[in-house]
């Protein structure tokens, strides 16, 4: 596996891998990889004959209340780990002026009414953020296909707007949740939590699972969300929302709704916040 830490060694990288025929797939992450960062990998491998992951803990997401300098950072392992499957090139930034040329002006993408609600309304400007740099990452690499996971669900939505906007061509995949034994989604974010913390987490789940049920069952969805959130308060889940939208996620108001939707939802465990959704 290459590594580029540089925008000149990231030029010269992919000058190289250009001269290898088919397309090229892009694997963005912030790092701390598990299973589930590999997993894009390994759709991306069967997409496309080359495969570039990158690896930027990206400041523009995170807010003043925000864990960015506590993200994880473990380069090394990471490293072992994309090159073990794989992992054809690595962007690995040496610094934000790797990615923007300066951080005081950069071209924002605004993620509009969407990016306010849901995990917008909880992290003002976050989708702004993300979009910014995913925007420079697509400009910079310029890759034929990036892949996505489905537990970002409204990440992945505000992505993808995005892209059909300004990259028509780009092929983006949204790869399925993986998950744990016991049922919670991988997350980054799970390192903080203890192991009583985490088992306490597969309510989350659990809640998503049982409410995708008693929507089939026409149970009233009222009802539904409202049992919803005593069950995760139960758990001292607390909920920031938990809600059934559609797979542009307009928000679904009542029962009989046939196309496809989503019961997201985000709770706090003391100071580490999980979000995930079920499809269905």
């Amino acid at each position: 596996m290459i590594i580029s830490r540089t925008r000149k060694e990231l030029e010269i990288a992919l000058n190289k891998l250009s001269e290898i025929p088919g397309k090229l797939a892009l694997i963005p992450t912030m790092g701390n990889l598990h299973q589930g960062h590999l997993s894009l990998l390994t759709i991306a491998k069967k997409k496309a004959s080359k495969t570039i992951s990158t690896i930027f803990v990206n400041p523009l997401q995170f807010g003043k209340n925000d864990d960015f300098e506590k993200y994880p950072r473990t380069h090394e392992d990471d490293i072992k780990k994309l090159n073990d499957e794989g992992c054809d090139l690595l962007f690995l930034p040496l610094n934000n002026k790797e990615v923007f040329s300066s951080i005081d002006n950069i071209k924002t993408i605004k993620s509009g009414t969407l990016g306010l609600e849901l995990c917008g309304k909880i992290r003002p400007g976050h989708f702004d953020g993300v979009l910014t740099v995913v925007n420079r990452l697509f400009e910079i690499i310029k890759p034929d296909i990036a892949v996505f996971g489905a537990k970002d669900y409204q990440q992945e939505i505000l992505i993808r707007q995005m892209a059909k906007s300004l990259y028509p061509n780009l092929e983006l995949i949204k790869a399925p949740i993986i998950r744990a034994d016991n049922g919670v989604a991988l997350s980054s974010r799970n390192n903080y939590l203890s192991e009583p913390e985490l088992e306490i987490a597969t309510n989350l789940y659990k809640c998503l699972y049982k409410s995708s049920i008693s929507y089939k069952e026409n149970i009233d969805l009222k009802v539904i969300i409202d049992e919803a959130k005593k069950y995760l308060n139960s758990y001292n889940l607390s909920p920031d929302y938990f809600e059934l939208r559609d797979e542009n996620l307009n928000k679904i108001n009542v029962n009989g709704y046939d196309g496809k939707k989503a019961f997201l939802g985000s709770v706090n465990i003391n100071k580490t916040r999980l979000i995930d959704n079920i499809e269905f």
